[in-house]
């Protein structure tokens, strides 16, 4: 094992200098410079055989990518983070675990509805911690684990402007119907690429059925490129719009996620998926990244979804203060 150094090295020069005239006589002060070293040794545990992260393209995945490379470099690992932000689709992150081409990648617990066979789909519909252990234990037989995942989900959703969502009294899905129900006026804005939102049984359509609704075509408008911005402006009278849960725009434009309670649309938690290798190698890896993503909750992710999207903030400095500020990193 080799021990790695880190020197960080704080100066502080201070020289003043007083004189004063008193009756021909004069006085003088000086301070000499001062140092002061500090030293942390990292224990590193693989040098030379750095761990391989990967993650999808999103707002999100890109800030879990650095998360997770900055939380194994505090702990003394060698990462190869050229991966993290790299992925865009959904297959990839998977398919590279299963090929051997990564050790770990943040990923979400509804792709083991899409992804794995004679998976229930309904068990990704009850609670976060059925949905994580559907997964973990169905992926097991691939070679997969499932480390861990942060408590809140990042699904379908529709959104409105949260003082609207106020006026009317609107928190879940159960208020949502109560509106329509009572003749409440509605457009509802879908993006070309969701699509799928309006009929998608997990979506619009179960909506429906599970809280007893029912939304005309008039009231539906499919194909637009920006609902959220639509809803922030009440652009062509639109009221609501098809959106994340989690996503950064939300909290940027003030608007509000309708709750669905019932789990409509399925949960879809970030993970920590690595190979079996992997965590055979380094089982200290598991209590690593549950710590942190347990730490990291709806409110949190947004706002840090928020500062990335919209405030130009990088996702290094994102992850870097909250480690620091949650006591993960010194």
């Amino acid at each position: 094992m080799k021990r790695k150094l880190v020197s960080v090295m704080l100066c502080l020069t201070m020289v003043s200098m007083l004189a004063t005239a008193c009756e021909g006589g004069s006085s003088k002060k000086s301070a000499s410079e001062e140092e002061s070293t500090s030293k942390t040794e990292v224990e590193i545990k693989n040098e030379g055989d750095p761990v391989i992260l990967a993650t999808m393209t999103d707002e999100e995945s890109q800030i879990y990518g650095e998360l997770m490379k900055q939380i194994l470099e505090a702990n003394g690992y060698e990462v190869d983070a050229s991966g993290v932000g790299t992925y865009n689709n959904s297959t990839l992150p998977r398919q590279s675990l299963m090929e051997n081409q990564v050790d770990i990648v943040q990923d979400y617990t509804g792709r083991g509805m899409m992804f794995i066979e004679d998976v229930d789909p309904t068990l990704y519909q009850t609670d976060l911690e059925t949905a994580f252990k559907t997964t973990k234990e169905a992926d097991a037989e691939n070679g997969l684990v499932w480390l861990c995942y942060s408590p809140y989900t990042n699904t379908d959703a529709i959104c409105v402007r949260r003082e609207w969502a106020e006026e009317n009294k609107i928190k879940d899905f159960n208020d949502f119907a109560d509106y329509i129900n009572d003749g409440g006026e509605m457009k509802l804005a879908i993006a070309t690429e969701n699509s799928y939102v309006a009929t998608s049984p997990m979506c619009i359509p179960g909506w429906e059925e599970t809280y007893g609704f029912t939304l005309n075509d008039d009231q539906l408008v499919i194909g637009v490129s920006d609902p959220q911005s639509m809803v922030a402006n009440g652009t062509d009278g639109i009221i609501a719009g098809n959106c994340y849960t989690t996503g950064g725009t939300l909290e940027a434009l003030d608007l509000y996620a309708i709750e669905d309670p019932e789990y409509v649309s399925p949960i879809y938690s970030p993970s920590a998926v690595c190979t079996e290798e992997f965590i055979e190698q380094y089982p200290e890896v598991e209590e690593i990244m549950t710590t942190m993503f347990e730490a990291i909750d709806e409110d949190i992710i947004r706002d840090m979804n928020k500062r990335l999207s919209t405030d130009g903030e990088s996702a290094a400095d994102i992850a870097s203060e909250f480690l620091q500020e949650n006591g993960f990193v010194g």
